[in-house]
């Protein structure tokens, strides 16, 4: 180990206003007492931990408990162009393969989890970044945040993969498990961006979600990630929230396929600019579930759906103040829309292709969307994008259209249904 002192001084009082340390460490093996965990729990406010490229691995509960502040958070991050990977022996399942426990004011950055029980695990937390990271081959679940409080966390450009590989019973293999089922912990005001979250198995009634945020927890954002083959044993949703917290959940410009539902959502959000095709049980499931008490306060538009089975299923008989409009639902041969109780609740401008259950062509809540063949400029290569002359192009209901589209594009009027805004001639 060699550790390189970083001091900071005053250019206007010639006084140090802060110290912290780089501490760089080599790959080790371990029975319990391994180098990274020790140092990791030594860590200050200001500090960095670096780690070289190479295999970290111990058979004991590797825990780390640090804490930063706003103005100098600790950093454990790999070293430059380098791959370190936090392990267990083969067979090595009965310990998660890392616990952060009350942290906070932390980044950790680049490093590669395989292995464990579950992956990652946050036990209480608050302004944690963790980016650019791998977790895959996982036991059970990847990355877990359902052990007390989180908040404030930042969750960016992870690749999850491979999850639930237990063979030794019924497993559950999320990729992110966010929030207590039951609502006695919560996870509020976090970013979950850009992560690639795929092949996870789930064997029990758990399941092998994507990106599952729970009963109460709110005022998060899951955007802009990749999800697909999350149905590797039984069938279980991309993005999966409950809502019924203080705050909506945002879920949009996400591209889902291979899963049960694409988005499943109950109450309490935002789900638009999401791109889903080829779910085994639905693109979009909205209906109620027996962990949330109401159904209430969802808003699902400008959202593109092609699939196979069902398009959208919708239950909402007893909900308020719920919208779905703008949407591009085509599902050929089968169908786009299996609805209960939509009398009550705002449609517009929908656009399907295909049989519709509870639901009716009528001009304005429900569009011919027409052959899918000369909507979309490529479906046989997934790119659901409009053609020039597509029915989708300035249709939407404009009290409904989002500022953005999927790829982050403004969107002006007369605005576009689906994700997918066409290019204006003005912005070229």
């Amino acid at each position: 180990m060699s550790i390189r002192w970083v001091v900071l001084w005053s250019c206007l009082l010639g006084a140090p206003i802060g110290l912290g340390a780089v501490y760089e460490i080599q790959p080790t093996t371990a029975q319990e007492d391994e180098e990274f965990e020790r140092i990791a729990n030594s860590l200050k406010p200001g500090d960095e931990l670096v780690l070289s490229g190479g295999t970290y691995s111990q058979t004991g509960r590797r825990a780390v408990t640090v804490q930063g502040t706003p103005e100098r958070p600790i950093v454990i991050r790999a070293a430059k162009d380098q791959e370190p990977v936090l392990t267990r022996p083969a067979g090595g399942r009965r310990h998660n393969n890392i616990e952060f426990v009350d942290c906070c004011h932390m980044v950790i950055r680049g490093l590669r989890f395989r292995g464990g029980s579950s992956g990652v695990r946050f036990i209480r937390g608050h302004h944690i970044t963790f980016e650019d990271c791998e977790i895959a081959q996982t036991g059970n679940n990847a990355l877990t945040m359902n052990s007390g409080n989180c908040d404030a966390f930042i969750i960016r450009n992870n690749h999850i993969h491979h999850t639930g590989l237990s063979d030794t019973g019924p497993t559950e293999g999320e990729g992110m498990y966010i929030g207590c089922h039951s609502g006695s912990c919560v996870t509020t005001n976090s970013l979950i961006e850009g992560n690639y979250i795929h092949h996870l198995r789930g064997t029990s009634e758990g399941g092998s979600d994507g990106i599952e945020i729970k009963y109460g927890s709110s005022n998060n954002i899951v955007r802009h990630n990749v999800i697909h083959d999350t149905n590797l044993a039984r069938h279980f949703p991309g993005i999966f929230v409950y809502g019924g917290g203080p705050a909506v959940n945002i879920v949009e410009g996400n591209r889902i396929w291979n899963a049960g539902e694409g988005i499943q959502v109950v109450s309490d959000a935002v789900v638009r600019n999401n791109v889903i095709f080829n779910c085994t049980v639905a693109g979009i499931t909205a209906a109620p579930h027996v962990a949330v008490p109401h159904v209430r306060n969802v808003r699902i538009v400008n959202n593109t759906i092609v699939n196979q089975r069902v398009g959208v299923r919708i239950r909402w008989s007893k909900a308020t103040d719920m919208v779905f409009g703008n949407n591009a639902v085509y599902c050929p041969g089968s169908t786009a829309v299996d609805a209960a109780g939509i009398d009550a609740q705002r449609f517009s401008a929908n656009h399907v292709w295909g049989r519709l259950e509870g639901a009716a062509l009528d001009g304005s809540r429900f569009v011919d969307g027409g052959d899918p063949l000369q909507v979309f400029a490529d479906p046989a290569e997934r790119d659901y994008r409009p053609k020039p002359a597509s029915v989708l192009v300035g249709r939407a209901d404009p009290d409904l259209a989002p500022p953005l589209d999927f790829r982050g594009a403004v969107r002006r009027p007369p605005f576009d249904v689906g994700a997918y805004e066409m290019p204006d001639p003005r912005d070229q």
